[in-house]
Parts: C-alpha cells; structure tokens; sequence
C-alpha cells in the first residue's frame, strides 16, 4: 500500500484488496462511494512534499477522503497531484494562556503542549515571573523585605540590609534605635528623626472637621486591634486623639494612602483591645489607592485614642467629618430592609457595614438591602451613584428569598451603577447596594410598563448578521442573559446568529467607547458556556477567532460593561490551511500574500534584525528579528491584519512601494504589548505593499498573522 511519512495517516478510500471470495458481481461493503482513484499518469513518490514542504498522503478524489481524524490539521485533496495533505495548524490548539507557552498541532497526536514560556534572565540578582495578566515577563530587581529598594548586593547604592524593610538607602536615620537606617555606614549619627505621634505619649489631636497629616516614619508597632497588619514586617502605627466636645457627634474618618496595608480604628481607652469601638481594615480606592474608613454614630463627648497602622513609611491623609448625630442603619439584611420608593432617591451610607448578601458583581463593601413591591409586571432599574468617590458602587435585583447569589436576579457595578430586569412578576423584591470600598451611595427605584425584549437580547431570537459588514448596536433596554468565562457579571449584552453554509475561518470584531470594557465571544447556536472563543479588554477593539469551524449556526455575542453603543463585525472565509513562513527574513525572500488573504504563521527565533519600525521603543534601529511578507493589490481594498495568539509582544508595521521595504503608511506601525497582539484595520491604495512581522522591545518568537482582504 506504500509507505506514510512520519506523522501522516495513510487510508485508502474507495479500494477493495480481493484476497479470497471476491466477485465483479457483488457489491462490497467496504467500498466508499467516492469510485475509483487513480492518480493519472504522473506517478508520485508516496513520501513526496510539495512545493511549499507539506507532506502528500495516499491517493484521493476528494477532500473527505483525506480525513485523518486529528482535530487540528487541515484536510484537503490536492487535486493536481490527487493526493492528501494533512496541513498542521497550531493556532487551532491554543488555549488562550501565555504562560504555559505555543501549544503545537503533531499531524499524528493532535494539540500538544508546547515550550513553557521562559522567562529567566540568568540574573540571580533578578526575580522573574510570567504575568498572564499582561502576556508578558518581567524582571523585578531582588527585594527579600518588600520596602521597595533592591538588594545593595545586587544594586549600586541598594539596601544594605535586605531583611529589615525599615533599612534602605534614602531612608531617615531614626534616633536611638542602634540601626543604619540609611545605609551611610554610621549608626545614629545626626540629623536623626523621631517618629512623631507615635504612642498615645505623643498623639495627634483632632477636634474639628478637617484634613490632617500622620506620617508613619521611624513609627513602632505599638497597639493591636482587630483589623491591625498580622503580618510583622514592617507593620507600624501612629496615633491621634480624636477630641468631641460639647454633645454627642456623629464622626466620619477616611484614612488615604497612595499604596500599601492600611487600617483604622478607635478604642474608648488607650492600649485597653477590649474598649475597641470601631476598627476597619484598608480596601483599593478607585485610582488603585488604598483606603480605610470608619463612621461613629452619636458618640459621646471625651477624647478617643484613633490609631493607623500602616506596612512601611507614608504620609497618611485623615479625612474628618463631624456632624449631628444620626441613627446607625438598620437595614442591614434582607429581614430588615427599608422600603424604598420608585422615583425617591435614597442615601445608603456603606461605612461600618458588614457582608450580609451575596452578589455575582462581587461585594467587597459592607451591604444595606431595601425591598419593593410591585402589584402587576413590570420593568425595574435599581441605580447607584457614589456622594464621595470612595468606592464603585455596586447594585443588585433580588427575589423574595433575597440573601443567597442564587436570589440575584440581576447586577451592575460602575460609576453609575444599574441592575434592570424586565417584566418582574407581581411581588416583593429587593434591592442590594455594596461597593469596592466603603462609599455613600445615592439609590434610586425607577419602575416602567412591561416591555417586549429586541430581538437581539435574548440566544433563539438572534437576528442573522451580513458577514463582512460593520453593525452599531444600540444595548439600550438589553439585560445581561448570557455569561461566558471571560465576560463580565452585569454588562450588557446582544447575541447575533451567525449561519455558516461550509467550514469556515471566522473573525469577530467588536469596537465600543473609551472608558467601557468589551467583551466579545463566539458561541454554539444556544449560547452555552463555555464559548468557542472568547476575549475581554479595557481598550477597542477586541477580537475573537475561530479557524475551520464547521458549517452550522453559531452565536455572535457582545457585551458591553456600561452598556454604551458598540460595532460589530464577523469577518468570515472559506476555511484554509496555515501558510507556514519558514524563512522571509528579509525583502529578497519577503512571502506574497494572495489578493483575497490568508492566516500565516512563522518564528523569528531564527531570523536577523534587519528593518525599524516607528512604533517600536526609541523608534530606533532595528532591534528584534523580524520577517516580511508582501502584499499587491489590484484596486482600493480594506485590508485587516490581526496577530491575535502570537507568542510574544509582537510588531506590526505595513510599508509600500514598489522596492522594499517602502515607506511606512500613515498608521500603518502597531505595536503588540496588548494581550491580543498587533491589530491593522486599513483602507489601501492599489500597489505593492510590504508586511513586516517584527518584535517590540526586542522580543522574538511564534507568530500568527490573519490577513483579510475585504471591499472598501
């Protein structure tokens, strides 16, 4: 039967061996109803390649005689040479993580891993990690106590002392404490500072509305609490004395720092844990500072000890607020929510709360819950707005049993936060307000006139999309129906039907306003997670692929975090094989790119730095090895180009002329430090252009390029 090179299934289709017992007259079983293959009158080598180094299999007519059962390779009957190619394509079997490096397509395995990314420097002086988050390695100078100032080891001028997060270059000299703490090589020598406000010897007094200064230097830990640092390096607290004078005051304290542990408490008596009165641990603010806050209520006239802890040296702004006094709340739980009232706004003042409810938008917050009734069905909006900025606020719709995540019905986190759910049933209901750190909120009910949902808010409904057409989509009246791995719980979404006659390689592109967080996925046709593909950012566009996915109906689905306007489009072709780009290191070797596109994969592991490119680091010579491609278009096209799945932080930069490389187009230089690599999205002349496939910052690996080639 001939010989099958390594990695490729060898089948016979349509060919019957007689042994015994064989007749012209009966029909065979075994025989596919494809006739006879005969491979013309050039005979090929069964170990034969062709001419780009693709391996030919056994003989065939058509391409489902070339099945070889390996999810991951591209089947196809060249029918010139009327012989099967089974064409591995990695970028089928990547599984969307960077850190575990390139999964590969073995034509006779299936999907494989590949390398695990490396990111050792062979420093020792360096602490390498691989960061998911952002696809990317870094290299962070050695900080055994975490004070923010590298080994003097390993750094000119570093820490002198690596295990005391007190004791760094740059550092006051503290008084009396038989240390080096600035590692000048004396001990104690002056000028030396002593901590100031240290003990309840030495307090900061307070005793009106304002914003006071408590600096943490050269400070001791002193005092416990039950919210102080457990960990003890670098721990420390000051202390202030809060001061209430006259009649009984409500008080607002907000501790700020740019970073860090931080927490707050007061006590009726110094050094005395027992008379704790309040006591609030740091939470991230809304610009990544840390934040601690507490509210006393009616307290009485006296002098209360106010400590702050902190994890290292800072300058700690108190914010004070005092007022009149005013009823702690007593809405705390679903058994004891307030009313709240359509169109009447609300302040729900989170301080000092505690978690009574669980919500999928994710609490981190104390919570006050309220309830509503509604006697026929209706339409329902919650909304919330921080008073204060302190925190995001969070808002949820809840059913009658209320306090589990399972009663949510629907949830929304934002600067204007909203939670809608449409044509609720009679009955009670509630509403849950949290934050990401303690706020005053404004709430608000807003109820309307039951409604019909658009057609494109809910899976079975999807209206079809026209392929290779932008789509606006308006997300106003939709509700958050569909959740997929990484999309996010509350943001708005609208599911489109995608109806696939042949297998195809499909690319989703989303685009949706500065300041919003899109998420884009490719679904089956009833939207059950997980999806085929999926991909959530911060910055426009995002992008979502699926290569040879069969013919059948799919789900396009968008999801927008603040419900804005977004653009769709899904970018679909003819399912093609990889082409592999072995070499193409410079303009003499440069691979054409066919008119109608094609999806390209290649390394620059092994290719020369030749060409600069403008968006590059110092936009200098060139620095990372690269490969060309080249691109001749006969008339005006728009012309896509996306790096999505590459190893690495990759270069894009598209030049024309008629030698090369050409000029650089206008926005033509895409830099690939995103976790969805390089992206081009252009409108091109007719003439000759010239892809350069680079690194940014010197980087160098796997790469795959998706070239769509579309009408203007």
């Amino acid at each position: 039967m001939g010989y099958a090179p390594p990695g490729m299934t060898f089948r016979a289709v349509g060919i019957v061996l007689c042994l015994v017992g064989c007749s012209s007259g009966a029909a065979s079983p075994f025989v596919v109803d494809a006739g006879p293959v005969d491979a013309g009158t050039d005979t090929v080598p069964i170990d034969a390649v062709d001419d780009r180094g693709i391996p030919l299999g056994g003989p065939c007519l058509e391409d489902r005689q070339c099945n070889d059962a390996v999810e991951c390779t591209f089947d196809v009957c060249n029918l010139g040479l009327r012989r099967c190619q089974n064409v591995p394509d990695d970028s089928r079997c990547q599984n969307g993580l960077f850190c575990d490096g390139v999964e590969v397509c073995d034509v006779s395995l299936g999907c494989r891993r590949g390398q695990t990314t490396t990111c050792g420097d062979d420093r020792t002086c360096t602490i390498d990690r691989c960061v998911e988050e952002s696809r990317s390695c870094t290299h962070v100078d050695r900080d055994a106590d975490g004070d923010g100032n590298p080994d003097g080891h390993c750094v000119m001028g570093g820490d002198c002392d690596d295990a005391d997060p007190a004791v760094f270059t740059g550092h006051p000299e503290v008084c009396s404490n038989g240390k080096d703490d600035n590692c000048d090589g004396q001990v104690d020598e002056s000028p030396c500072q002593s901590p100031t406000h240290d003990t309840c010897l030495d307090p900061l007094l307070i005793q009106t509305s304002g914003v006071y200064e408590l600096d943490t230097s050269a400070a001791a830990y002193d005092y416990g609490g039950s919210c102080a640092p457990m960990n003890p390096a670098g721990r420390r607290d000051v202390v202030a004395a809060l001061e209430i004078m006259g009649e009984a005051r409500d008080v607002d304290i907000v501790a700020e720092a740019p970073a860090g542990v931080l927490a707050v408490g007061i006590a009726g008596q110094c050094d005395k844990l027992a008379s704790e009165l309040v006591c609030a641990a740091g939470l991230v603010g809304p610009v990544g500072n840390t934040l601690a806050r507490v509210r006393l209520r009616s307290i009485a006239p006296g002098t209360y000890p106010l400590y702050l802890w902190a994890d290292r040296d800072e300058k700690v702004l108190l914010h004070v607020t005092e007022g009149p006094p005013t009823a702690v709340p007593i809405n705390e739980t679903c058994g004891s929510a307030a009313p709240i009232l359509p169109g009447v706004p609300l302040v729900a003042s989170l301080a000092g709360t505690a978690k009574d409810i669980a919500s999928r938008c994710g609490f981190k917050s104390g919570d006050l819950v309220y309830k509503f009734t509604l006697s026929e069905a209706q339409d329902v909006a919650a909304y919330a707005a921080s008073l204060d900025g302190y925190g995001v606020p969070i808002v949820s719709l809840r059913q009658a049993s209320c306090a589990r995540v399972e009663d949510e019905i629907a949830c929304g986190s934002g600067a204007e936060a909203k939670a809608f759910a449409r044509g609720l049933a009679p009955g009670t209901y509630y509403v849950g307000v949290g934050a990401t750190a303690p706020t005053d909120a404004r709430v608000e009910l807003s109820v309307s006139p039951a409604t019909t949902p658009p057609p494109d808010d809910r899976c079975e409904s999807a209206p079809r999309l026209v392929l290779d057409r932008s789509l606006p989509i308006s997300l106003e009246g939709h509700t958050d129906d569909v959740e997929f791995g990484c999309s996010d719980v509350g943001a708005i979404d609208a599911a489109y039907s995608l109806e696939l006659s042949e297998a195809s390689d499909v690319l989703l592109v989303m685009r949706f306003s500065s300041g919003d967080v899109g998420t884009i996925a490719l679904a089956s046709a009833s939207c059950a997670a997980p999806a085929l593909a999926c991909a959530k950012e911060s910055v426009a566009p995002v992008r979502a692929a699926q290569r040879n996915l069969p013919a059948g109906s799919y789900r396009a689905v968008v999801e927008a975090r603040v419900g804005n306007p977004v653009q769709l489009t899904a970018l679909v072709r003819p399912a093609a094989p990889p082409a592999l780009v072995p070499f193409a290191d410079t303009c003499a070797t440069a691979l054409l790119i066919d008119e109608k596109g094609g999806f390209f994969q290649g390394t620059t592991a092994n290719a020369q730095a030749d060409y600069s490119a403008s968006c590059d680091t110092g936009a200098g010579p060139a620095s990372a090895p690269d490969q060309m491609l080249k691109l001749v278009l006969s008339t005006q096209r728009r012309v896509i180009f996306d790096m999505q799945g590459s190893s690495y932080a990759t270069l894009l930069d598209v030049r024309r002329g008629d030698t090369c490389p050409g000029a650089e187009v206008p926005r033509g230089c895409s830099a690939g430090y995103a976790p969805l690599r390089s992206f081009l999205d252009m409108t091109l002349d007719a003439g000759t252009y010239w892809v350069q496939v680079d690194g940014y910052a010197g980087e160098q690996g796997t790469w795959f390029l998706d070239v769509r080639v579309l009408d203007p």
